[in-house]
This record gives C-alpha cells, sequence and structure tokens, in this order.
C-alpha cells in the first residue's frame, strides 16, 4: 500500500519515547517499536526509538530530506526512503502497534499488533 507521501520534505523529528516524523504535507508518523536505519555507505543498525543512541544523528539528518517512497508490505511492514538514500523500515510487532501515520487530511494508518493495518477515515 503506498502511503502517499512522496516529494514531502521531513519539517521535524521528535524523540518522546518513539520516534516522530513530521512532513510538509501534514503527515505526522509515529514509530514505536523497533525499527531499522540503512545509511548509504554504512551498515544497517537496528534500533529502539525510545533509546535511539547511535543512530541519533542519522535521524535528525532527516530534516528537510525528501520522502522518495513509503509503502506498506503485505505483512504490515513499513519502508520509507528518502532523497538522500536512507532507508527506514519498521516490522510488525506481535504485541503492539508498531507504527502509525496521521495524513494531513485527517485520515490514519495504523499497523496494529501483529501486522493487521487498521484505517480510519479518508482512504
Amino acid at each position: 500500500m503506498d502511503l502517499n507521501l512522496q516529494g514531502q520534505t521531513v519539517t521535524r523529528v521528535c524523540f518522546d519515547g518513539a520516534f516522530t516524523v513530521l512532513a510538509s504535507g501534514g503527515s505526522e508518523l509515529r514509530i514505536e517499536t523497533e525499527a531499522v536505519l540503512q545509511v548509504p555507505g554504512r551498515r544497517q543498525v537496528s534500533f529502539d526509538p525510545e533509546f535511539p543512541d547511535v543512530v541519533t544523528v542519522h535521524l535528525v539528518a532527516l530534516l528537510r530530506d525528501v520522502i522518495n517512497v513509503a509503502e506498506v508490505g503485505a505483512v504490515g511492514d513499513l519502508v520509507i526512503e528518502f532523497g538522500s538514500g536512507v532507508k527506514l523500515a519498521v516490522r510488525p510487532h506481535e504485541d503492539y502497534e508498531a507504527w502509525g501515520l496521521v495524513r494531513g487530511d485527517g485520515g490514519r494508518v495504523i499497523c496494529m499488533p501483529g501486522g493487521e493495518i487498521a484505517l480510519w477515515g479518508r482512504e
């Protein structure tokens, strides 16, 4: 499923027990479980959004980056690719909501426990 975030610019990143990305189209993506960050020329790193530690500098560097791809796979996995070549991926969690998106139009997409995708509002 395409999340229709292509071309939007990252306007803010927040660290508050989760990792949140706000985009120029008014969308807000919140990652609440383990994620994987791939920076070009570096090894892939898994991180807990509550304690991003060594990847923090790379996550902050996403400010003003452009979202090229934002898709949800068949099992609820989220993949975002940025203009800089950075890739961010989140797999579903068995017990918790892994990630959630609130679009600028108010529609919501949530990865429920186990990977089921729930949609609210505009689709």
